[in-house]
């Protein structure tokens, strides 16, 4: 454009001197200013015209091009300070990723004002402090974060409930994951770490309630789900005891979906809660109508442990075990004191003597010793029995004192059938 400005004032100026020239008159220009008059010729005028356009043009010419070297070298620069800020970025991460946290904050932060990616410079000094204990800089970090883009509120605030939970701030986790799960209440990771914090807070209610929408997208497997189920239900069956009162405890075990009243260890665990609140007639049947259709080896050790009296029909039901498990030491044993509390006597000697046959257990010995000497007058037999009951006894410890001892001194312990204890 100055280009074609210029040609045309070139042009004008060559038409109107060439005019002057040919009719042999250069005209006069006269100017004046108050007292003080300016005369001079048209040509002189119109050169003087076309000098100062030229030089207005110069000057626009040489700002611009001023203006180009300033960009360059600013731009340059620019370029510059961002390659030390990836370059710090990247030395820093590295040093996160080794370990040596303090080098790796001073390194993230050290160009943090040149970086192009400010998120996850802030992001791992939070982690960087996290490791240095410094929970007050993390969090002022995160904070930048957040300033820096807050479009990333999901990410930054799952780094904060990473942070915390690592820390064990649960109470803070909690408070920032619900806000998360408010915003993405889908989001497969907030979901994940409402669940464990739940679980580290013990809070089985809630556990309840989100395992809905955990099985909608289905986040974790089947077999995760229910161990998670089967930890939430056992969870409010334990809060429920607590409580002392077995309507409570009841009332949870009646609303567990059937698929899970089958799972041995709750079934055991729900019959050790009942002990604890002194019910032995409820754990029993809670026990027998398990083991009615769920043969567990485990559950049979904790029903042969209970002393409590049923009716005939229930004993009949226990006998017809028998046709599938009659080797087994720990139904014999049951059979042996359900018959003592309804004083068969004679049916009570002849489980106990089978169970002692296929395993000899201190307890079996016991009942055997004091059904002889109190009920059917063999105080001698009695006797032997009680002495290899005790025997029987002493030899348990032992072996327990022995094992013991291999496990302090880091040798390899004895073999030992540990009774399960349902949980």
């Amino acid at each position: 454009m100055a280009r074609f400005i210029t040609l045309i004032l070139i042009i004008i100026a060559a038409v109107s001197s060439f005019f002057m020239y040919k009719v042999q008159d250069v005209g006069y220009l006269t100017a004046g200013l108050g007292d003080y008059t300016f005369e001079t010729t048209l040509l002189m005028a119109g050169g003087a015209l076309l000098l100062g356009i030229f030089a207005l043009l110069l000057i626009f010419k040489l700002a611009s091009l001023l203006h180009k070297i300033i960009l360059f070298f600013g731009a340059s620069r620019k370029v510059r300070l961002l390659e030390k800020a990836r370059s710090a970025l990247s030395h820093g991460l590295i040093d996160l990723a080794e370990g040596r946290f303090a080098e790796a904050e001073k390194l993230l932060l050290k160009q943090v004002k040149h970086s192009d990616n400010l998120l996850l410079t802030y992001l791992s000094a939070a982690r960087a402090a996290q490791q240095q204990g410094e929970h007050e800089r993390r969090d002022d970090y995160l904070r930048k974060a957040h300033e820096a883009t807050p479009a990333a509120e999901i990410a930054i605030g799952l780094t904060k409930a990473e942070l915390q939970l690592a820390h064990g701030q649960y109470e803070q986790a909690l408070a920032n994951l619900t806000h998360l799960y408010e915003l993405a209440p889908k989001h497969a990771y907030v979901l994940k770490l409402l669940l464990k914090t739940y679980r580290h807070l013990a809070d089985w209610k809630n556990i309840q309630i989100l395992l809905i929408d955990v099985k909608k997208p289905q986040l974790l497997s089947k077999e995760k789900i229910r161990d998670l189920e089967l930890e939430t239900w056992r969870g409010l069956l334990s809060d429920q005891s607590h409580c002392k009162e077995l309507s409570s405890l009841t009332t949870i075990w009646y609303k567990l979906p059937d698929a899970l009243k089958s799972d041995t260890k709750l079934v055991e665990y729900y019959a050790l809660l009942l002990l604890d609140l002194n019910v032995v007639n409820r754990a029993e049947q809670v026990l027998r109508d398990y083991l009615n259709s769920n043969w567990s080896e485990s559950a049979v050790v904790l029903y042969s442990e209970l002393d409590v009296e049923i009716d005939n029909l229930e004993l009949e039901q226990v006998e017809s075990w028998l046709q599938e498990h009659q080797h087994n030491a720990y139904l014999l044993l049951a059979l042996g004191k359900r018959c003592l509390s309804k004083k068969l006597w004679g049916k009570a000697r002849h489980h106990l003597e089978a169970s002692l046959s296929i395993h000899a257990m201190p307890e079996t010995y016991l009942k055997l010793a004091k059904l002889l000497e109190q009920h059917m007058d063999e105080a001698r037999l009695a006797q032997t029995y009680y002495q290899k009951g005790l025997e029987c006894l002493a030899g348990e410890k032992h072996h327990e004192t022995e094992t013991g001892l291999a496990h302090h001194n880091n040798e390899k312990p004895v073999l030992k059938v540990i009774q399960s204890e349902g949980v």
